[in-house]
């Protein structure tokens, strides 16, 4: 403790607490209000954005944009009740087309910034025919692509609230973050569609979805209306596929992390990428593996998981990206354990762990700093080993420590950031000891154990010297790990115990051995990322 709190006082930076320079830490965005006008043919948009934002450090704020935009008009307004125009407003745009404002503002004040402008998206807001053959407007904005339809802070660290005022064609249903205020139908038979989303939430999950959609209510989840928007095609095999399950999904999250952290959820087949997207209360999957019967329970799993970690509570930076991948996929896997479907829990398990040993990977660590292609980061550190990871944390500091440290750290950060030093801090609390050698070995350290095992036999002395070593390249580092072992004697008895291995090479004697040896197990139950060699 003495430790923690000098370094506190010396403002020691953790190494876990890593960000990137490209965070603009001059305001922070409150609140975003988009109004999108989405066209019955072709696929110009008219948008209108509202941005409130306080003003950390005066001086000029810069807004991603697309240059396939153009800018109609920008007024600024100072305050949140007295709105007055800001002194000395102006505007410019960079060569990338980002948004240059330069208002005559003070640090602490509040400004809403409204543009209003037109244009044709080249990414971010998809408007095509769907696999069947239907026209929709779907926005896919992971991890940066938001920039394409409407101006902001592109960027996870600064979460903000959301508005959406969506006009669309006749007969179209619309969806996006937060509660449906109402819809409104226009002399012309357009409908316009109001949704508030009162959560903080990052910009890469604030989206809309517009179509011919057939929307399916699902079973309230503890309060939370739960409902599937399809392909009229490919309603039935949603409703009794993979999503059959959905509000047991929330219910069991639920009861392991705190409560569901928005208004709604609402499972949207879509024109994403990627196979799922979690955007805050309106999850996106993609429409060719419904079409093709490709969609899985195990990614619904997934991408519920996310409401909680990656959208509530987000990575303050891409780097640590393992935060909302590696917790999705751990508890995908987790939900069936909890449901009494442990064979596929450790099945999941296994197969992450082959995928990781498999690749590339492991020459890097899971907080990789030297990689800025955030396509990149889509990889198996922050998937497989940041699944294992914190599978390896409830191994290391049991059930109770590890579900209660994870309330604890959803309640702190909900509808906010963290690092990877938050996490560590607030699961060092909850186990009642420092774990940050573990997080430091496992994320900042590349690749993962190799061990070689040997063992000598005195039969005088009935005892057993076993050696363990660590084998991994030199520049992975070694590791500190509390390894479960199994022996197998000759006379059929088998020994149960721990080795505390430390160092390239562990030696542990074992006394009261009466029959030879036949074999040394390493971690029978499979719960470390090792690997034994012979």
């Amino acid at each position: 403790m003495l430790g923690i709190a000098l370094a506190a006082l010396l403002q020691v930076p953790s190494p876990l607490a890593v960000v990137d320079d490209t965070i603009r830490p001059n305001v922070n965005a409150l609140h975003y209000e988009i109004a999108i006008d989405l066209p019955d043919s072709g696929t110009e948009i008219h948008g209108r954005l509202a941005l409130t934002y306080l003003v950390r450090r005066a001086g000029p704020v810069r807004l991603d944009f697309d240059t396939a935009f153009t800018v109609d008009s920008i007024t600024e307004v100072l305050g949140l009740r007295r709105a007055r125009p800001t002194r000395g407003t102006g505007w410019h745009r960079n060569p990338n087309g980002d948004v240059v404002l330069t208002p005559g503002v003070r640090t602490g004040d509040t400004v809403t910034a409204t543009i209003t402008y037109h244009g044709r998206p080249t990414d971010g807001l998809i408007i095509r025919n769907d696999v069947h053959g239907q026209r929709t407007a779907f926005a896919d904005d992971w991890p940066n692509r938001a920039r394409h339809w409407f101006p902001g802070i592109d960027h996870p660290s600064d979460k903000a609230t959301a508005g959406f005022d969506i006009t669309a064609p006749p007969g179209w249903e619309v969806v996006a973050n937060g509660r449906l205020r109402g819809v409104d139908t226009l002399a012309s038979g357009r409908t316009r569609w109001h949704w508030v989303e009162s959560h903080r939430i990052p910009v890469y999950t604030m989206v809309i979805g517009a179509g011919h959609l057939a929307v399916t209510p699902m079973d309230t989840a503890g309060g939370v209306p739960v409902s599937v928007w399809t392909e009229p095609a490919d309603s039935s095999f949603a409703v009794n596929g993979p999503f059959h399950r959905v509000d047991e999904i929330v219910r069991t999250f639920t009861r392991l992390f705190g409560p569901f952290p928005y208004e709604k959820l609402a499972h949207v087949e879509s024109s994403t990428r990627f196979g799922g997207m979690e955007n805050a209360s309106a999850i996106f999957y993609d429409e060719k593996a419904y079409a093709s019967g490709r969609m899985r329970e195990a990614t619904v799993a997934h991408e519920t998981a996310h409401q909680w970690f990656g959208d509530a509570v987000t990575e303050y930076d891409w780097h640590h990206l393992w935060l909302s991948e590696g917790f999705a996929t751990y508890f995908a896997a987790v939900f069936y354990q909890q449901i009494g479907e442990d064979s596929t829990f450790r099945t999941q398990l296994e197969r992450a762990k082959r995928a990781y040993f498999a690749s590339a990977d492991t020459a890097h660590p899971v907080i990789d700093t030297t990689e800025h292609d955030l396509f990149r980061l889509l990889n198996r550190n922050n998937y497989q080993k940041g699944a294992w990871v914190l599978h390896m944390l409830r191994h290391e500091i049991g059930d109770s420590a590890f579900f209660g440290g994870l309330r604890d750290y959803y309640r702190i950060y909900r509808d906010s950031t963290a690092l990877s030093s938050d996490l560590a801090r607030v699961m060092s609390n909850r186990a009642g000891r420092p774990l940050g050698w573990f997080f430091r070995q496992w994320l900042l350290q590349p690749g993962f154990p190799r061990l070689r095992t040997s063992w000598a036999y005195v039969p005088a002395h009935h005892i057993v010297r076993i050696t363990v070593r660590e084998v991994q390249p030199a520049a992975w580092g070694v590791y500190r790990l509390t390894i479960p072992a199994e022996m197998l004697l000759a006379d059929g008895t088998i020994l149960h115990f721990e080795i505390h291995a430390a160092g390239r090479t562990t030696t542990v004697t074992r006394t009261g051995i009466t029959a030879a040896p036949k074999s040394l197990t390493l971690d029978p139950q499979g719960d470390l990322l090792i690997q034994q060699e012979h």
